[in-house]
């Protein structure tokens, strides 16, 4: 889909590759009527701004932020109303635990438990390679209101932990906020409180302010925040995911500088995962991650999730076995916990 080489990306005459990039990444984000890249108004246009993702979108009348949530024009008309603190566009269900989260190799949730899957509509980046892409599809359907969603979860016992992914919960954190704290005042008036873990999914591009929100309720709970890292240099990112890394990068560090290791026990509060997408995402991209993580500190739990070809990159094969095991080794040497996920696409049980 890309039609250019890591080697390219990195190394080119980036005046050259990044309008190639762009290019790309606007023809793709067509097919689903999402604007080609995050609206800017002027300051005398802007009737509605956001500054939960790093794209900080300001909309004028007739423009739709960059995650395909928030219009002025639809809003006025009820088709699709803005999501907000109390109201969410979310698809959740019941995954039984252990479950085939990321962090499942070391999260002790309880078997014969649940994890509610909040699946979370809208993103920040533009992944070519997608494996939820269905949360492109956003309708007025799937928006939810949190108290009612929080007594059902609540009401379930047979319910040990939340966990939101997507899309990315970035675009919606305030409502993934206040659903946590609800069930969590909840179960905090019961006779003998139960355990119930909150997590976060994401690409870690969210508001600084509310991410902290999010890792404080995370590391009370006893959940886990998990990041992907889809790469480290950003022409990269740019290229796979139409969006900077930046500030992923600076919110793992802060968090991981501010809250890995404070309640001194296992689970971690914080992960990181990173897939390993072929001709991309190689052993040397892994290596920059696990130096980055590492320095930080390398007790940081870290998975190498293998490839396999989806939304706009079918094209490419699943992630060969000889970088599959580099990358892991690669990763070894810096980091003290790192795991492979979707070992079987490889034929490993």
């Amino acid at each position: 889909m890309l039609n250019i080489c890591r080697e390219c990306i990195l190394k080119r005459d980036w005046e050259i590759v990044k309008p190639h990039i762009l290019n790309v990444h606007k023809q793709v984000r067509a097919l689903v009527d999402l604007p080609p890249e995050p609206p800017k108004a002027e300051k005398k246009n802007i009737k509605l701004k956001c500054n939960f993702c790093i794209n900080e979108c300001a909309l004028s009348e007739n423009d739709l932020s960059y995650c395909g949530l928030r219009n002025v024009e639809r809003n006025q008309s009820g088709e699709l109303p803005i999501p907000s603190k109390r109201k969410g566009y979310i698809h959740g269900y019941l995954d039984p635990i252990p479950t085939n989260c990321c962090n499942a190799w070391f999260c002790g949730g309880a078997n014969n438990t649940y994890s509610y899957a909040a699946f979370l509509y809208g993103c920040s980046f533009n992944c070519l390679f997608c494996q939820n892409a269905s949360h492109k599809q956003i309708s007025k359907k799937y928006m939810v209101d949190v108290e009612s969603l929080a007594d059902r979860i609540y009401n379930n016992k047979k319910v040990s932990c939340i966990c939101y992914f997507g899309g990315t919960p970035e675009v919606q954190l305030p409502f993934t906020i206040n659903l946590a704290n609800l069930i969590l005042e909840k179960i905090k008036e019961e006779e003998h409180p139960r355990k119930f873990r909150v997590c976060w999914e994401w690409n870690g591009s969210g508001n600084k302010t509310l991410v902290d929100k999010c890792m404080q309720i995370a590391a009370n709970s006893g959940g886990n925040i998990k990041f992907d890292l889809k790469s480290f240099n950003e022409r990269l990112n740019l290229a796979l995911c139409g969006v900077s890394n930046s500030r992923t990068l600076e919110n793992f560090k802060y968090l991981a500088e501010n809250y890995f290791g404070s309640r001194g026990e296992y689970m971690p509060e914080m992960s990181a995962c990173t897939l390993l997408v072929p001709g991309y995402v190689n052993y040397e991209e892994v290596e920059l991650i696990a130096r980055f993580i590492s320095e930080i500190n390398p007790e940081i739990p870290y998975s190498l999730l293998v490839f396999h070809g989806d939304y706009q990159m079918r094209d490419l094969p699943i992630t060969p076995r000889k970088q599959a095991e580099k990358c892991l080794e690669t990763a070894k040497k810096y980091l003290m916990h790192v795991n492979l996920g979707n070992k079987f696409l490889l034929g490993f049980p």
